[in-house]
């Protein structure tokens, strides 16, 4: 089978690849910040004592993770006293503690040391821990896109690996998640290479690779996918009206997909997209198809988790918290008011949403990859005087035009198809 589509799918992999790696070494992971704090600990000796103290002033810092459990069988294999109270507790073991630890604790010294009645040693310390803090990029919703299953058996696209398109359409729906700017994207395509680099960072000396090691992050949500039927053919339509017969290059598409709460494995959206679209003018009808599936997801994975709101309102404009390549110049958008009063279900109580009111029409003027500008057309209320945060919120607007022009071409299509079926 001859893979036309092999090279590109190469190269996107691989550009996808050097960007998350960058990610994952520069904009994940900020700085690293040393904590001061104090810890105690209780045992036979002073040297189990003093142990336990470590092991509690990494674990405030750090929590329970790979590095902070690295770091401790680091301290119990280099903490050694030789008199077994603070006076063996000389600059090289402070240097030691520093080095062995690859600096993950900085420094520390014997705040108060003593025995109880049963003859334990009570040790308090106080250490500056290394952590490193996240990014606010970090700090969003984390989601990772799954790799997309195939129904082999309703797949038929001639001269093209189905699972060359399945690779295409998961990276096609990671960069739409990526472009949002509201998530924190974990491809799970890329895990092996991701061990890798990690296993790169164990070797090295440097504390900010060291304290990376610790801090992969996990997702909230997962996506998960499987394309039910792919189908790419030639159609011939001969007119009633002479001999003419046109050719079309029809796509046809059924993707279904779930977007799922890791935690507690719910379900928290489910949609499908599905496509019949003319290839006849696209030289890459496979990549043509990704991306129109991934858009018309992405679409509504985006207003089922973040609506776009409006974040200012100033001199007749509208900011919008969403840019990227969603976002078209001259699109129009309506404009709702989201009052604070709650829809509930009746049977299972829970919230459906906010109250919402349509209350004007925008229409978008500038863009950019963080957000975008509105101007407005129409307004029912005073709307920069009453702004306040999280008020207003935009959503695609179909104009009763197009809308009446949409019916017009269905009732169309429908007496063609009769006419066809007399015929």
């Amino acid at each position: 089978m001859l893979n036309l589509l092999t090279p590109y799918v190469k190269f996107l992999k691989f550009i996808i690849l050097i960007i998350f790696i960058s990610f994952f070494n520069q904009t994940a992971f900020a700085e690293i910040k040393y904590i001061d704090t104090t810890a105690k600990g209780t045992g036979e000796t002073f040297e189990i004592a003093l142990k336990k103290a470590f092991n509690r002033a990494v674990s405030k810092v750090n929590g329970v993770s790979v590095e902070s459990e690295s770091v401790l069988k680091t301290i119990d294999k280099s903490v050694t006293t030789n008199e077994g109270s603070t006076a063996s507790l000389t600059r090289d073991l402070q240097q030691t503690i520093n080095e062995k630890t690859k600096g993950s604790i900085k420094s520390f010294e014997i705040l108060s040391e003593s025995k109880d009645s049963n003859g334990l040693v009570n040790i308090e310390i106080k250490a500056t821990i290394a952590k490193f803090a996240l990014s606010k990029s970090a700090k969003r919703k984390r989601i990772a896109v799954v790799p997309f299953r195939l129904n082999i058996g309703r797949v038929d696209i001639e001269n093209f690996s189905p699972d060359d398109f399945r690779e295409l359409l998961n990276q096609k729906f990671s960069t739409y998640l990526v472009q949002t700017r509201k998530f924190t994207v974990l491809d799970r395509e890329f895990d092996q290479e991701i061990k890798g680099e990690l296993a790169n960072l164990a070797n090295s000396e440097n504390i900010e690779d060291q304290v990376k090691i610790g801090q992969a992050l996990f997702a909230d949500y997962i996506v998960v996918g499987r394309v039910d039927n792919l189908e790419i053919k030639e159609v011939e339509k001969k007119f009633l009206t002479s001999e003419k017969i046109i050719k079309k290059t029809m796509g046809i598409l059924n993707f279904s997909y779930r977007i799922i709460d890791v935690p507690t494995t719910q379900i928290k959206y489910s949609s499908s997209v599905n496509l019949e679209v003319n290839l006849k003018k696209q030289n890459q009808p496979l990549v043509y198809l990704s991306d129109m599936t991934a858009q018309n997801a992405g679409v509504e994975v985006m207003y089922a988790i973040y609506p776009i709101l409006v974040e200012k309102i100033e001199g007749g404009l509208l900011y919008l918290g969403q840019g990227g390549n969603q976002i078209k110049l001259n699109d129009q958008y309506s404009l709702y008011e989201r009052s604070d009063e709650k829809i509930k279900d009746s049977y299972t109580g829970e919230t459906l949403g906010n109250v919402e009111t349509k209350v004007g029409l925008v229409e978008i003027i500038d863009s950019n990859s963080k957000f975008s500008v509105a101007k407005i057309i129409e307004a029912d209320i005073e709307l920069e005087g009453s702004f306040k945060p999280r008020k207003y919120m935009v959503k695609p607007y179909k104009s009763a035009k197009k809308l009446k022009q949409n019916e017009a071409k269905e009732k169309i299509e429908k007496k063609k198809k009769k006419i066809n079926e007399v015929y």
